[in-house]
């Protein structure tokens, strides 16, 4: 059974920090697991370090940060009385600082808000904390409040998107939105790209032999993804087979079903696969207009 006992938010002390907090405050109640509110200061040459820690329990703690420090106990105090909540204010790089906060803490999740994209020289601070933090992270956008609720007395059933390229990232991503799915009022829509390919503007036998290499590629599939939905929630679970490019397939099936949320694995990259390679994972972070709940490799499945 999934468990998630810590829930780690980094807030910017935006408006953006309300829908993040609003569902990390719902994982939190469905879970049973304390809330972490976390703010990173700034920039400082050694890298990150948690320069102050505030604690519902210790409220008389003093910060050099003043004005965050005041921001985060008025965050904590607007809690909830049934969440256990605690606040960490750090300096540093802010990926590293997050980074370094979710290994302290032990965090099962990382809830937070992105925005924009990253330039060719430089990765956003999401994509950062996506490509290197050790647990799940779910991304929320810019834009309108999230449709996705985490409540398991909730009567509505939310659609998830679980995309798979059968890797042993994706097996671990649907392993665990199948978890979740156990825990939490969700339809799971698993999805499969099959690559197209070739050339559909030429003719003759190589066109119909790439018909058939597709239409087998797409029959296995089907097999596959039905074979990885558990017999609990098969009347919970659809399959799905698309051909084309996996990031834009998996985007236009979200908008064509109005999924609330897409779970996906997130593959580790180092600095060579960044500037050689396109990952759809991280390809999709800022395509999708929901959030989009990213699962590392190094989660057991």
């Amino acid at each position: 059974m999934l468990q998630i006992r810590t829930v780690l938010c980094p807030v910017d002390l935006t408006d953006l920090d309300v829908r993040a907090i609003d569902l990390a405050v719902e994982v939190c109640r469905s879970f049973g697991a304390r809330l972490i509110l976390h703010h990173n200061v700034g920039n400082i040459p050694s890298g990150p370090a948690v320069s102050w820690m505030y604690h519902k329990e210790h409220q008389n703690g003093r910060s050099p940060e003043k004005k965050a420090a005041d921001a985060l106990r008025a965050m904590l105090t607007s809690l909830p009385p049934e969440i256990r909540g605690e606040a960490r204010l750090s300096n540093g790089g802010t990926a590293d600082a997050v980074l370094h906060v979710e290994e302290d803490t032990g965090a099962d999740l990382v809830i937070l808000s992105t925005r924009g994209a990253s330039t060719p020289d430089h990765s956003s601070v999401t994509e950062q904390i996506i490509e290197q933090s050790r647990c799940p992270v779910l991304a929320l956008h810019e834009g309108p409040p999230p449709a996705l609720h985490i409540a398991p007395s909730d009567a509505r059933i939310f659609d998830v998107l679980v995309p798979t390229d059968f890797s042993p990232s994706g097996e671990r991503a649907t392993f665990y939105a199948c978890e979740l799915a156990r825990v939490l009022p969700l339809r799971l829509h698993l999805l499969h790209v099959v690559p197209r390919k070739g050339s559909w503007v030429e003719t003759g036998s190589f066109l119909a032999g790439t018909q058939i290499l597709e239409d087998r590629s797409v029959t296995e599939a089907r097999r596959q993804l039905a074979a990885a939905v558990p017999q609990e929630l098969e009347n919970r679970v659809t399959v799905h087979v698309e051909i084309g490019d996996p990031a834009e397939k998996i985007a236009e099936t979200a908008v064509r079903l109005g999924v609330s949320c897409v779970i996906m694995g997130a593959h580790a990259r180092t600095l060579l696969r960044r500037f050689l390679t396109r990952d759809t994972s991280l390809a999709l972070l800022h395509k999708m207009e929901c959030p989009v709940w990213f699962v590392p490799e190094t989660v057991a499945a």
